[in-house]
C-alpha cells in the first residue's frame, strides 16, 4: 500500500512558487485529503509531513496553519506557518479577505443616511425623537451618531457629541 507521503505529494503541482494541490478542491477552496478515513485539509497535512505534528493549542480551533501566500490550494511548506485562531482572523482581515467587506458610511448597502445627513444630525437641536423621524432612523441611532459610536470614521471636527446631553435620550 502506498504511503501517505507518496500519495500526498503525487497530488501536488510543484512547478510554481506555490505548490498547488491538484486533487478536487472543496467548495470553500481548500484542498482535502483522506488520512486514516478522515477528511483533512491538505495544507495541514503538508505541514505535518514536513514539520511533524501540529501542537494542540488553546481554544476550540486549536492551532491554525496559515498561508503566507494567501492561496488556499498552496501546500508549499515554506508558505505555511502556525498561529492561533486570533492570528488567523487578524491575518485574514489584514489581507482583506474578511467574510464581509468593511464598507463604511454611505458606501454600506444598508445605510439609510448620507455623510451630509450625519453632519446635520450632529448639528441639529431639539428632541432626538424629532430628529430621528426627520431622517427616518431610530432615536437610538441618532444617539449613537452623536456619541461617535456610529459614523465614527467621519472627521472628529464634524462630531458635535460634546454638546449638552439630550434629556429625552436619558429617560
Amino acid at each position: 500500500m502506498e504511503s501517505l507521503e507518496t500519495r500526498f505529494w503525487s497530488k501536488v503541482d510543484r512547478s510554481g512558487e506555490c505548490w498547488l494541490w491538484t486533487d478536487a478542491p472543496s467548495s470553500n477552496g481548500y484542498g482535502y485529503v483522506k488520512v486514516d478515513g478522515k477528511r483533512r485539509r491538505a495544507h495541514r497535512v503538508a505541514w505535518e509531513l514536513t514539520n511533524g505534528p501540529i501542537p494542540k493549542g488553546k481554544g476550540y480551533h486549536g492551532t491554525c496553519v496559515l498561508h503566507r501566500c494567501d492561496v488556499r490550494l498552496c501546500v508549499n511548506p515554506a508558505h505555511l506557518f502556525l498561529g492561533t485562531n486570533a492570528e488567523n482572523i487578524a491575518d485574514r482581515e489584514t489581507k482583506g479577505r474578511g467574510w464581509m467587506p468593511r464598507y463604511r458610511g454611505a458606501d454600506c448597502a444598508w445605510a439609510k443616511i448620507t455623510e451630509a445627513q450625519v453632519v446635520e444630525i450632529r448639528a441639529a437641536s431639539g428632541p432626538q425623537t424629532a430628529i430621528s423621524a426627520r431622517f427616518g432612523i431610530s432615536q437610538q441611532q441618532v444617539s449613537r451618531i452623536r456619541a461617535g459610536k456610529r459614523w465614527a470614521h467621519q472627521s472628529p471636527s464634524l462630531n458635535t457629541s460634546a454638546a449638552a446631553p439630550n434629556k429625552e435620550a436619558t429617560q
